[in-house]
């Protein structure tokens, strides 16, 4: 494992030409309206051949539902546009990790060994997506993680070949909504219910540093088995706290219905919950219906924000996916996919650090995130909403922006060396002296 010592280069971020990387009708792989990309237009167009890319995520298990969101994201991309840019074929293979980390291990080692792929895409839970770009980073091979929000892909195990692509780190993307909570939200105090693993930890320790420091009270942290189905137990936890706000963080796909359900179930309030964007994203809505409208989550993505792009992508998405909405593991595969197209329009077939560093140079002035960039460690810096369900006038549930937080990073208002020196995110430490 490379040290963290080897990102403290300075990034040259040029604002190029994928600024609306994620409309659907480009030119010659650029999106419309973008700038042109960086350098010269003239130059030559590299070499050409084939990018063939391993795409690991968890399609079926108790996670299938995000999980093949995700793969759907890339495949929409690639059906969409031609899977040839420039010269280049992109030939992709795509493995089921079932979420489990040694399958996941597994599946990058027979991508690597024995179909030499030139980079590998996903996969999609934390402990799993730790794995794999620590195999990834030992052999050479690039890892692009659409999905996958552990803390420390970009942080104590950042190295020069793994690039979140397409989400950010789960302390990160709840800090503002914990911020959000103590401040326009008006609530004093808080119960947190995180899952019992690295992405459940960060994702409540966010949480927790924004609401304590805005001069919110945690009063009790609830921790649940990442395999857990049956939430009532916790939903009764929740209910005898008797705190002013919930905050919960769970995975993609089963659990966030599964708990919705359970919290329903026992009448507790609406208007006192607050989720993270795995469960609120759009499997959850298409499961829930009706009966969830008003439920505000945080997230990096936003379905319901007023955008251009955004609205190109749903619709494409929903001619692709017979009138679905699509949620944000959709849009980590398709803004990962443009991104690597992007790269490959400008500079020909390129591989391992070229390929990411291509990647990180770009600034999106309005991606189908927002605007979003880069920072040394290769993690994303943008927006974070504050979301509320709404069914919109073509009868969908959408997650609609009512507040947003721009230029988002990782440290949580800290230096890098002071949130790196702190010790990693555990049921007993949260962030907090």
């Amino acid at each position: 494992m490379k040290s963290t010592s080897t990102f403290l280069r300075r990034r040259a971020v040029a604002a190029a030409g994928i600024a609306a990387a994620a409309a659907l009708a480009l030119s010659a792989c650029a999106p419309p309206g973008a700038a042109e990309p960086s350098g010269d237009a003239s130059a030559p167009a590299g070499e050409t051949g084939a990018l063939k890319v391993g795409y690991i995520s968890p399609t079926t298990g108790n996670f299938a539902v995000a999980g093949q969101e995700m793969v759907d994201g890339w495949n929409l991309y690639w059906e969409t546009q031609g899977n040839e840019v420039n010269g280049v074929t992109i030939e992709t293979i795509v493995e089921d990790d079932a979420g489990n980390p040694e399958t996941s291990l597994t599946k990058a080692r027979k991508l690597v060994e024995q179909d030499e792929v030139d980079v590998i895409v996903g996969p999609l839970i934390a402990n799993t997506a730790l794995a794999v770009a620590e195999y990834t980073a030992s052999v050479g091979v690039p890892n692009l993680h659409p999905v996958a929000a552990s803390d420390d892909l970009t942080q104590r195990n950042a190295n020069d070949l793994t690039v979140r692509t397409g989400s950010m780190g789960g302390s990160q993307a709840n800090y503002p909504g914990g911020e959000w909570a103590a401040t326009e939200g008006g609530f004093d105090t808080a119960v947190t219910l995180c899952a019992d693993y690295a992405f459940g930890w960060e994702s409540c320790a966010g949480f927790v540093q924004g609401f304590v420091e805005n001069g919110g009270e945690v009063v009790e942290q609830i921790w649940f088995p990442n395999s857990t189905t049956d939430f009532s137990t916790y939903a009764s936890q929740i209910q005898a706290a008797d705190a002013d706000v919930v905050y919960v963080a769970t995975a993609g796909g089963a659990p966030g219905p599964n708990f919705l359900n359970a919290y329903l179930g026992l009448g507790l309030d609406m208007d006192k919950l607050l989720v993270n964007c795995c469960a609120a994203d759009q499997g959850t809505l298409r499961t829930m219906g009706d009966s969830i409208i008003g439920l505000k989550s945080i997230s990096y993505w936003a379905e319901g924000r007023d955008s251009e792009v955004v609205a190109e992508f749903i619709e494409a998405y929903k001619e692709f996916s017979d009138g679905k909405v699509p949620g944000a593991y959709v849009a980590g595969g398709y803004i990962t996919a443009s991104l690597v197209a992007s790269v490959l329009e400008e500079n020909g077939l390129v591989t391992g650090e070229e390929l990411v560093s291509a990647i990180t140079e770009y600034t999106f002035e309005d991606s189908i995130f927002g605007r979003v960039q880069w920072d040394e460690y290769n993690n994303t810096v943008g927006p974070v909403y504050i979301r509320e369900v709404e069914k919109l006038d073509d009868g969908n549930l959408y997650n609609v922006p009512i507040a947003t937080f721009e230029d988002v990073d990782q440290w949580l208002g800290r230096t890098p060396e002071e949130a790196l020196a702190q010790p990693t995110y555990s049921q007993t430490f949260q962030g907090l002296e």
